[in-house]
């Protein structure tokens, strides 16, 4: 119950509450730890539950035709997900831990209970809510835009969600695989490896061991997607 406790502490979702409204929480919340490519649920299950990311990251994955699946976000502590946060009866995506992954589990009628007791976390919600649609909706607007703008949009939207200032550029923390770029920007496996490796030796960007990517020519990327200038990188 302590590490539970501290985990909803953590939680920017529950941030300022009192000791009480934790302990009430904790009685509704399960808190469950999987490796990195499990699937947590897949698209299509009952949406049952509300989970919340405490450490690690999760994909949430799409299915676009037989054997072939878009990453469509990558999710980091703090993040809420499944069943669109329960405005939907079947989850639209398959969620899978793409590191190991500590998550909070909140069933479906502890977690309605607990909006309509702490109104301060359903607006907090809508907010994170609002914030994904115009993520999804920039991701949309880019479908017909050439490979390297959606690539491009791909890693500036990584390292502001997930970037390290470094005096070279901005590190993205999340460790990525080729294809996991691929994914997200709807293209080959190919491609993305053409591209990246293109932007390497022009050092726009440096990868390292491990899939991460330092980030040197943040306006050369912008142009191409097409992106205004974002405060908070210098």
């Amino acid at each position: 119950m302590r590490t539970l406790l501290q985990t909803l502490r953590s939680v920017p979702l529950f941030s300022g509450l009192d000791e009480e409204a934790y302990h009430e929480i904790g009685h509704w919340v399960e808190l469950l730890s999987f490796p990195a490519e499990h699937y947590i649920f897949h698209q299509g299950d009952e949406a049952d539950a509300v989970w919340i990311v405490a450490e690690g990251r999760v994909r949430m994955l799409r299915h676009a035709s037989p054997g072939k699946e878009v990453i469509l976000e990558l999710l980091g502590p703090g993040e809420v997900f499944g069943g669109a946060t329960l405005l939907l009866s079947r989850n639209p995506a398959t969620a899978q831990a793409a590191t190991p992954v500590t998550l909070l589990r909140i069933p479906r009628s502890a977690y309605l209970a607990l909006l309509e007791q702490y109104p301060r976390v359903a607006v907090r919600l809508l907010q994170m809510l609002g914030q994904r649609l115009e993520r999804a909706m920039s991701i949309r607007a880019l479908i017909l835009e050439k490979v390297e703008n959606r690539i491009a949009y791909t890693l500036l939207t990584l390292a502001e969600r997930a970037g390290r200032p470094d005096p070279q550029g901005v590190w993205i923390t999340i460790p990525l695989s080729r294809e996991d770029i691929a994914r997200m920007a709807g293209t080959t496996l190919e491609t993305a490896i053409r591209i990246l490796s293109r932007w390497n030796r022009m050092g726009w960007i440096r990868t390292e061991r491990g899939g991460y990517i330092l980030m040197r020519e943040r306006k050369a990327l912008q142009d191409l997607a097409r992106l205004e200038e974002r405060e908070g990188w210098e």
